[in-house]
């Protein structure tokens, strides 16, 4: 059973407070408009990100409609996570972007991803020290709100630590106002666990604000980040797919999970905000984290995964969800 925890009531970010400090991680494929607004009907968070978002491609979304970027009156705060090599025309991005008046923009420093790489984004842009530089101060000179970043570690050489305060420096000169980190090498993959033993080295190399990211699970892990590891707020990815109570949950708040109302939810979101066509592989994705609730996961995964249309998906979900399957224990 859940216990009330105490944690901070509240995180200042430049001029946004976030209150809970429970943020919902930036998900290429998942924080898009139909799972933030399941998230906001379950609330207990204090901010939403969207998914890293392609500042070339932004030229040709309309913000207001388009799933990626388009809010719910519900949502919160929200926050604009980009993906940018400093390369393009960073003064339309942000012109842009202003349109929608977004209660933070966030610059992606930490994706390890190959394409991502190959645009000079995410950890290659966080490796390019003179470029990075640049960039960051362009972004602080357009933009005068809440300006955060999301990194790892570096790449994990030898002096990776002083590469690493490096930096931390340099978001001080460009007046960031929180740091998001996820605390593995670039080169390592979720199996290994994240070093949550460094959180307190790196607060106290910074006065910048520091976000706790990476393998927190519940309501435990977080008692464990807050306040001891220094960290002002925690932020979480792939178990709020998987439970998008999560935030509710930490908070000790009295609920009871609708698994099948909770599917249903999702699915229905999804088609109005991309059709049925694109929502089929959305659907599909949300399952694989969504399916670990039963004891039967892969099951379910694979009714899901295997079905050919969007139709057959539903149907089987269905009789699935209808037979009362056991829950895991996790």
């Amino acid at each position: 059973m859940n216990t009330t925890m105490t944690i901070p009531k509240t995180v200042r970010v430049g001029s946004l407070s976030i209150s809970p400090p429970l943020i919902l991680a930036p998900m290429a494929e998942y924080t898009h408009s139909a799972f933030r607004r399941l998230l906001s009907e379950q609330g207990g968070y204090g901010a939403l990100f969207t998914e890293m978002l392609s500042g070339t491609a932004l030229h040709s979304e309309n913000l207001l409609t388009s799933p990626y970027t388009k809010r719910g009156k519900d949502e919160g705060p929200v926050l604009y996570q980009l993906q940018i090599s400093g390369q393009e025309n960073l003064e339309a991005i942000f012109s842009k972007l202003k349109t929608v008046q977004p209660d933070g923009i966030d610059i992606n420093l930490g994706c390890p991803a190959p394409d991502i790489k190959k645009r000079k984004s995410g950890t290659a842009l966080f490796d390019d020290f003179e470029r990075l530089r640049k960039t960051l101060h362009t972004c602080r000179e357009l933009w005068s709100g809440p300006l955060t970043i999301k990194c790892r570690l570096g790449d994990g050489k030898l002096g990776w630590e002083e590469r690493f305060t490096r930096r931390l420096a340099l978001f001080e000169e460009c007046k960031i106002d929180a740091i998001t980190l996820h605390p593995r090498f670039s080169d390592e993959k979720l199996k290994r666990n994240a070093r949550w033993n460094i959180f307190p080295w790196v607060v106290s190399q910074t006065g910048i604000p520091l976000i706790a990211n990476g393998d927190i699970r519940s309501q435990r892990d977080v008692q464990k980040l807050l306040p001891d590891s220094g960290c002002k707020a925690v932020m979480i990815g792939r178990m709020a797919i998987m439970k998008p109570w999560i935030f509710k949950e930490i908070c000790g708040e009295s609920f009871c999970a609708d698994y099948h109302q909770t599917w249903n939810k999702f699915c229905r979101y999804t088609i109005e905000d991309f059709g049925e066509e694109k929502a089929l592989r959305k659907i599909k994705k949300f399952t694989l984290f969504f399916s670990q609730n039963f004891f039967f996961d892969h099951h379910f995964f694979t009714l899901i995964n295997t079905a050919s249309d969007l139709k057959t998906v539903l149907e089987r979900a269905e009789t699935f969800l209808q037979s009362n399957p056991k829950r895991s224990l996790f």
